[in-house]
């Protein structure tokens, strides 16, 4: 006699008749706290129900999700950007963007107040293994580029002097010094971003993956005009991405 076990997410779909689109994540802060917790959890559970499609969401390292997306292990990744895909990967994303992902200069209170590209010429700066920076960080020559495994990791080389400066996104990087009980010895301009990355669904480049963008696409275009997608996001995220 041979058992079979089924996940849940095919006990969920069992009787709609077809298999649940499996969703890759990663933790951030706020957004992504669990597979049930998060405003970008919440946020993609109700934009899959108002386009009528069934999905099962597995949170995990971030080079793990983007890798296990590109080995098509996933029918979809949350949230996705354009830097985390070769120009010979396509993929099929929504035209309505979720966000837009901004990276600031976090700084040592007291020493430089450092707040653009421009300012780290010839600095010291960390960046965390994994996290999608933009080209203009990444293929800087202006500074030079120190990568450690984690943002506590360069949070405390940054206080200890061994950075001039730690590249994060605001939410994260408040997070991650507040987690440290640093965050009085941080200093960051929130209103200069040094790089802008447009925040979407992203779903594997077939015919099904195609029609799930559309579809998605057309539920968060409701959402956003019926003000439910920026009551799910408490008003933190840019309904129009990076057009604003």
């Amino acid at each position: 006699m041979r058992i079979l076990w089924l996940t849940l997410a095919q006990l969920g779909s069992a009787a709609t008749g077809h298999a649940a689109v499996q969703m890759a994540t990663f933790p951030i802060p706020v957004h992504v706290e669990s597979d049930t917790k998060g405003l970008f959890v919440e946020l993609v559970r109700e934009v899959a129900k108002q386009a009528q499609t069934d999905i099962h969401i597995q949170v995990m390292p971030p080079p793990r999700a983007v890798q296990g997306f590109l080995g098509g292990s996933f029918g979809g990744l949350f949230p996705a950007l354009d830097v985390n895909f070769s120009a010979h990967q396509p993929i099929a994303r929504t035209s309505e963007s979720i966000d837009c992902k901004e990276d600031f200069v976090f700084t040592k209170k007291g020493s430089p107040f450092l707040k653009t590209l421009a300012d780290l010429k010839g600095k010291r700066v960390g960046i965390t293994r994994g996290y999608p920076y933009a080209p203009e960080v990444t293929g800087s020559t202006a500074f030079t580029v120190e990568a450690a495994n984690t943002d506590e990791a360069n949070i405390q080389k940054l206080v200890a002097g061994y950075l001039d400066a730690f590249l994060l996104d605001e939410k994260t990087g408040v997070k991650a010094f507040e987690k440290l009980g640093m965050a009085a010895q941080m200093q960051y301009a929130p209103q200069v971003p040094v790089s802008r990355q447009d925040v979407y669904y992203a779903f594997q480049n077939t015919a099904e993956g195609k029609a799930l963008a559309n579809k998605f696409s057309q539920a968060l275009k409701k959402m956003k005009q019926s003000g439910q997608f920026q009551q799910i996001t408490q008003g933190i995220t840019f309904a129009n991405g990076c057009a604003r």
